[in-house]
C-alpha cells in the first residue's frame, strides 16, 4: 500500500510538471520565420524544447535578444520576471529592450526596479541617470550619477555627466573644473575632449578648443561603458551581420582582440558571405600578419556565394600581395576586382596606385582620371593624381587637381599640405597661408602639420621685415614658436626684431634659447650680450662678449670680432 501510495505522489508531481510546462510552452513566443542563420535556427528550437525551466527561458531569451528578435526576447524577460521577482537582470533586459524601442519611461521604470533588486549593479545607475538627464530632471540625475561614483570612484562616464549638469545650470567654473580633472586621469575619453572643447571655445580661446577637437577626435569611436550584464549576450549572438557590427566596434574602440574573435565567428556561422573575410582581412593586413591576410581574403573570394565580395575586398587583397612582394599578383587582385566592380572609383584609383608604383606614371594617371570620372568626390584620386603630374614636371595641372579635391572635401589635409608647400616653395605666402591656416585649425596636434605652419610663420615674418614692418614680422615669428618652440631661427629672429623694437628684456629668453640649440654659433653669443647689455645685465654682458670676442678671433670671423668689441666699447 505504500509503495501504491508512493508511486501516486510521484503521479502527482509529474501531472503538475507536465501542466507547468504546458503553461510555459503557450506563453514562450512564437519561432520566428526568417533566421540569419541555421545554427541559429537549431539553436533556438533545442532551447524551445527545453524552455520549461527558468534556465531554459534564459537561454532562448539571450538567443532571440543577441540576435535581435527583440518582441521575442521581451516575452521570454517577462515570463521570467514572473517566475524570479527578485533577479535584477530580467528588469534589467528589458529596459534594454524598451530603450531600444523608444520607450524610455518603460525603460526608466525597469531600471528603477533593477536598482531596486541590485543597487550594487553599477552600470544600471549610469543608465538610469542619463534617462533623468535627458528627461530634463537634473537632481534625480545627479543623484545617481553619484550612486555611480560611489560604486566606480573616478569613473569618466558619471564625471562627464556631473559636468555636463553644471554645463545646463549655469555653473561654468565648475564644468571646467571637472572635466580637466576628468580629462587628466582619462586624456583619451573623446566625448570630454569635445565637451571641453565646447567650453573654451565659449571663452573666446579658439586656438585652445581646436586642439582639444583634435583630441578628441584622435581618441577614436566613443566607448560605451563597460556593461558586463549586456556584454555577455554578445556570446549568444549567431547572426553574421551582427557579429560583423560588434567586430567594427571593438576595432574602431580598441577593446578587446580588435573583433577579431566577433569575424571569426561571423565566418564560422555563415561561410558563404565574405563581409567577415574581408573585415578580418583588414584587420590582419594593418597589424602585420599579411600573409594570413592575403589567404583568409582569397578564401573570401572563393567561398562568396550568398553576396559578391565589395570592391573593398578585392583592393585590400591587392594591397596584400604589393606587401608580399608579388605585384603581379597585385595586379591580378585588382584586375578581378574590376572585373566584378567595372564602376568602382575606388579600385580604378587602386590600379593607379599600383601602376604608379611599377613606375607607370602615364597609365597611373589614366587610371586616376578613370576613378575620378567615376566619382567626382573622391579627393584621395585627385590628390594621387597631382603627385603623378608632379613627378612628370606638370606643376599647373598637378596643383588643378589638388584645388578640385578641395572643392569635394575642403578640410581634406593631404591636399592643403601640398598646396602649402608649393605656394611656399614659388613664394607665394599669402597664398601658402590661405591653406595652412585652415590646416592648422582642423589638425593642430599632427607634428608634420605644425612644423610646415611654423615655417610659414618664419618665412612670412622675413618678408615682413623685408618690408620694414618689424611688429608684424615678430608676431609671425612669435606664432611660429608656439607650434615649434625649439626652431632656432624663429628664436633668433623674434630676439632681433625685439632689440630692434626696444625691448631687450623680452628678447633674453629667445636668444638663451638659440645659444643653447646652437652653441658653435657666434652670433648667439653677440645677440645675446647685447640684449643683457640693452637690459642693463651689465655683469652678464660683458664677459659673454669678451669670450665670443675671443672665440671669433681664433676663427677668424672678422665681422662678429668687430661687433663685440663695438659693443664692449660702448660698455665702458
Amino acid at each position: 500500500m505504500l509503495a501504491l501510495a508512493g508511486l501516486a505522489g510521484s503521479g502527482i508531481v509529474y501531472g503538475f510538471r507536465q501542466r507547468q510546462a504546458s503553461r510555459i510552452r503557450a506563453e514562450l513566443p512564437a519561432v520566428p520565420t526568417s533566421l540569419p542563420s541555421l545554427q541559429l535556427a537549431e539553436l533556438i528550437a533545442q532551447a524551445q524544447r527545453t524552455a520549461t525551466t527558468p534556465e531554459g527561458i534564459a537561454e532562448l531569451g539571450r538567443l532571440y535578444h543577441a540576435n535581435g528578435f527583440l518582441r521575442e526576447a521581451g516575452a521570454c524577460w517577462r515570463l521570467l520576471q514572473r517566475a524570479q521577482p527578485r533577479d535584477a537582470r530580467w528588469p534589467y533586459y528589458l529596459a534594454d529592450l524598451a530603450r531600444s524601442e523608444g520607450d524610455y519611461a518603460q525603460a526608466e521604470e525597469q531600471l528603477e526596479k533593477t536598482v531596486a533588486l541590485d543597487p550594487q549593479y553599477a552600470p544600471a545607475w549610469l543608465r538610469l541617470a542619463e534617462m533623468k538627464f535627458k528627461s530634463g530632471r537634473p537632481d534625480a540625475a545627479a543623484a545617481d550619477y553619484r550612486q555611480r561614483l560611489a560604486l566606480v570612484p573616478g569613473d569618466p562616464y558619471a564625471e562627464l555627466g556631473l559636468a555636463r549638469l553644471a554645463q545646463q545650470q549655469g555653473r561654468p567654473d565648475e564644468t571646467k573644473q571637472r572635466l580637466e580633472q576628468l580629462l587628466a586621469r582619462d586624456p583619451k575619453f573623446s566625448a570630454a575632449q569635445n565637451l571641453y572643447a565646447e567650453l573654451l571655445a565659449a571663452a573666446g580661446q579658439e586656438e585652445r578648443a581646436d586642439h582639444h577637437r583634435w583630441l578628441g577626435r584622435e581618441a577614436g569611436r566613443f566607448r560605451e561603458a563597460e556593461d558586463p550584464w549586456l556584454d555577455e549576450l554578445g556570446r549568444w549572438c549567431h547572426d553574421p551581420r551582427q557579429l560583423c557590427h560588434l567586430g567594427t566596434i571593438a576595432y574602431q574602440t580598441g577593446s578587446g582582440d580588435r573583433g577579431r574573435s566577433y569575424f571569426e565567428r561571423a565566418i564560422a556561422e555563415n561561410p558563404a558571405d565574405p563581409l567577415a573575410y574581408q573585415l578580418l582581412g583588414e584587420l590582419l593586413l594593418e597589424t602585420g600578419t599579411t600573409e594570413a591576410a592575403r589567404d583568409l581574403l582569397q578564401r573570401g573570394i572563393d567561398q562568396a556565394k550568398t553576396a559578391a565580395p565589395a570592391p573593398t575586398h578585392y583592393l585590400t587583397l591587392s594591397q596584400a600581395w604589393e606587401k608580399l612582394g608579388a605585384p603581379d599578383r597585385a595586379m591580378q587582385a585588382i584586375t578581378a576586382g574590376l572585373g566584378r566592380h567595372p564602376d568602382s572609383a575606388e579600385l580604378q584609383h587602386g590600379l593607379g596606385v599600383l601602376l604608379a608604383a611599377l613606375g607607370q606614371p602615364l597609365d597611373a594617371i589614366a587610371a586616376y582620371r578613370q576613378a575620378l570620372a567615376l566619382n567626382p568626390a573622391l579627393a584621395e584620386a585627385d590628390f594621387s593624381l597631382a603627385l603623378a603630374l608632379l613627378g612628370l614636371g606638370r606643376r599647373d595641372e598637378a596643383v588643378q587637381a589638388l584645388q578640385h579635391s578641395l572643392l569635394a572635401q575642403p578640410a581634406f589635409p593631404k591636399s592643403r599640405l601640398l598646396l602649402g608647400r608649393l605656394a611656399m616653395d614659388a613664394g607665394r605666402l599669402d597664398e601658402a597661408g590661405e591653406y595652412l591656416r585652415p590646416l592648422l585649425k582642423a589638425n593642430p596636434g599632427v607634428p608634420e602639420v605644425r612644423q610646415i605652419v611654423a615655417h610659414w610663420h618664419l618665412q612670412a615674418g622675413l618678408a615682413a621685415v623685408a618690408r620694414q614692418e618689424v611688429s608684424a614680422g615678430a608676431d609671425h615669428f612669435r606664432a611660429g614658436l608656439a607650434l615649434q618652440p625649439d626652431e632656432p631661427n624663429l628664436n633668433a629672429n623674434l630676439g632681433v626684431q625685439l632689440l630692434v623694437l626696444q625691448r631687450p628684456a623680452e628678447a633674453v629668453p629667445f636668444f638663451e634659447k638659440y645659444r643653447q640649440l646652437q652653441p658653435d654659433d657666434l652670433r648667439g653669443g653677440l645677440f645675446l650680450g647685447q640684449a643683457y647689455a640693452q637690459a642693463g645685465r651689465l655683469a652678464e654682458a660683458r664677459p659673454l662678449l669678451t669670450t665670443t670676442l675671443q672665440l671669433a678671433e681664433q676663427a677668424g670671423n672678422a665681422a662678429i670680432a668687430a661687433h663685440c668689441r663695438e659693443v664692449l666699447a660702448a660698455l665702458k
